[in-house]
């Protein structure tokens, strides 16, 4: 079967729009995920802690494909509740990434000055306030350029989200190889435009992280 090259580019396009709302989406989830199992772990009680850093350590073990598996086939048949293929890619995906984004909160958390804390505390601040108006705005400045590298991370494995029935980029790469069985050329392409999708991240990153760094701190902390 004939494919034009413009064609083949339009549908490798499309595929990678569904790259970028998929890496969206989960990146977001994984973003108010790790934050809570961050908090936990450092201000948590002692069963709060053990159940985030179990949480952590368990999802860290586990593949990807192994997520995207119980989610779209296991806890259908266990529970009755099925999930649409995009559902269970964001949902695995984003849980994936919460393991590691926790980590990157946690040092950020970690860093912030102690004497800071000792001076809201002072002021009658609740622990709340405190997390909430001292430490995170400064926590999330410091993890910026880590969290920023997890999301090429996020962004690169969507790839995987084809085992269970996604059209992403590399999805439309397979396509387009098995009706022209021209590998080299159509996956080219594709490796060229996870390229250009991850180089303006690392871009974006190095900006946000020039405009949000702490002054006086030495930088911002790198995970």
């Amino acid at each position: 079967m004939e494919v034009t090259l413009q064609a083949a580019i339009g549908m490798l396009l499309a595929g990678a729009k569904i790259t970028i709302i998929l890496s969206f989406f989960s990146i977001f989830l994984g973003f108010i995920l790790g934050i809570i199992v961050a908090i936990a772990e450092v201000y948590g009680g002692k069963i709060v802690k053990g159940i985030a850093i179990g949480y952590e350590n368990i999802i860290r073990g586990i593949p990807l494909l192994a997520i995207y598996f119980i989610l779209f086939f296991s806890i259908p048949i266990m529970l009755g509740i099925g999930m649409s293929p995009f559902l269970a890619a964001i949902v695995g995906l984003g849980i994936r990434s919460s393991a590691y984004q926790s980590q990157i909160f946690r040092s950020g958390i970690q860093a912030v000055d102690k004497g800071q804390v000792e001076a809201a505390q002072s002021l009658g601040m609740s622990n709340g306030q405190i997390i909430m108006h001292v430490v995170l705005p400064q926590a999330l400045r410091f993890s910026l350029p880590a969290w920023m590298n997890e999301y090429t991370i996020v962004l690169k494995d969507t790839s995987i989200a084809l085992a269970i029935g996604i059209i992403e980029l590399t999805a439309r790469a397979n396509q387009l190889v098995a009706v022209t069985v021209e590998p080299f050329l159509y996956y080219g392409m594709a490796g060229l435009i996870y390229l250009a999708m991850v180089l303006s991240v690392s871009y974006f990153a190095g900006y946000l992280s020039k405009k949000y760094k702490i002054k006086g701190v030495g930088g911002m902390i790198r995970a």
